[in-house]
C-alpha cells in the first residue's frame, strides 16, 4: 500500500470517527470501499471527494440539532431576561440611592454652612423622599415595555419602605 493510499484510510478513518451517528455508518462504507479502488493516487483521490461529502452531511445534521436546540431552550432564555431584567432594576435603583446619598455627602463637604452633616430631614429626603419618587414614576413609566426592569425597581423601592418603617418601629 503506498503512501496516498495510505493517507486517504487515516483520512476517511479520522473522519468517521468524528462525524455524527447518522453519518458514521456512510462515512465507515466509503472507508470499506476504499479497497476496491485501483490505484493509490485515484484512491487519494476519491477519499477527498468523499470526505466533503461526508462533512457536508454532518453539517446537515449539526445544523439540525442546533435549531432544535434553540427550540428547546427559548423558555429558558426569556427566564433569563427577565431576571436579568430584575437585576438591572435593582442595581439602577440601588445606583440612585447611592448617587444622591453621595451628592448629599459633597455638598455638606463643599459647603459646610449649609449644616447638612447634623441635618437629619436632608438625609431623610435624599435617601428616601426623593428615591421613593422616582421609583414610583419610573415603575409605572416602565411598566408595560420593560416589565422585569419595573418589577425590579418596585421591589428595592419596597424593601427600602419597609426598612424606614422597622427603623422607625424600633425608637
Amino acid at each position: 500500500m503506498g503512501a496516498p493510499r495510505t493517507l486517504a484510510a487515516k483520512l476517511l478513518g479520522g473522519v468517521a470517527r468524528l462525524v455524527p451517528e447518522e453519518t458514521r455508518d456512510w462515512a465507515v462504507a466509503m472507508l470499506r470501499e476504499l479497497d476496491f479502488i485501483e490505484g493509490d493516487w485515484a484512491a487519494f483521490f476519491w477519499a477527498l471527494g468523499s470526505t466533503a461529502a461526508i462533512l457536508r452531511h454532518a453539517v446537515s445534521v449539526w445544523r439540525g440539532w442546533l435549531k432544535q436546540k434553540g427550540k428547546k431552550e427559548a423558555g429558558m432564555n426569556n427566564t433569563g431576561k427577565k431576571a436579568l431584567g430584575v437585576g438591572l432594576g435593582i442595581l439602577s435603583a440601588l445606583a440612585l440611592v447611592g448617587c444622591l446619598f453621595a451628592g448629599l455627602r459633597i455638598i455638606g463637604i463643599l459647603f459646610p454652612g449649609l449644616g447638612l452633616e447634623h441635618s437629619g430631614w436632608a438625609y431623610w429626603l435624599a435617601v428616601m423622599a426623593i428615591p421613593e419618587a422616582i421609583f414610583v414614576v419610573a415603575t409605572v413609566l416602565l411598566w408595560r415595555k420593560k416589565g422585569p426592569i419595573a418589577a425590579g425597581i418596585l421591589a428595592t423601592g419596597l424593601a427600602m419602605a419597609l426598612h424606614v418603617g422597622v427603623h422607625f418601629a424600633m425608637r
